[in-house]
């Protein structure tokens, strides 16, 4: 039998890796942009790529987890409410951004999964 290396428990390896940085920079420059161009970024797009990079790399949990982030960086960057009919409704558009990256984060999981070859 093949003896497993000890596990490292000084840091969990998830923060350092260069998917989660480069997602974490990704939210980063949304708020941003968001501050600097006193124009929220609505799009769920730049949010789903952010979250798509983590799930993508670490798993569908991570990628939950990392979804709540993203969803509190658009409550952050001010993308919510997304019109003035919907003022007073922050909680339910955060709601539904958290279910729309959450089904991103599913997605890529999933579909990493199906690529795998089937072990023997």
């Amino acid at each position: 039998m093949k003896s497993q290396p000890p596990p490292n428990d000084s840091m969990p390896s998830v923060l350092f890796d260069r998917h989660v940085v480069m997602a974490i920079g990704v939210l980063l420059a949304i708020v941003l942009v968001s501050a600097v161009s006193n124009s929220p970024v609505r799009s769920i797009f730049p949010y789903a790529l952010s979250v798509g990079l983590v799930a993508w790399r670490h798993g569908m949990i991570v990628g939950f987890l990392f979804a709540g982030l993203a969803t509190l960086a658009a409550l952050i960057g001010g993308a919510f409410p997304s019109n003035a009919a919907l003022s007073g409704h922050e909680v339910g558009e955060g709601l539904y951004t958290y279910l729309k990256l959450s089904t991103v984060s599913a997605g890529v999981a999933l579909g990493k999964r199906s690529r795998k070859p089937p072990s023997a």
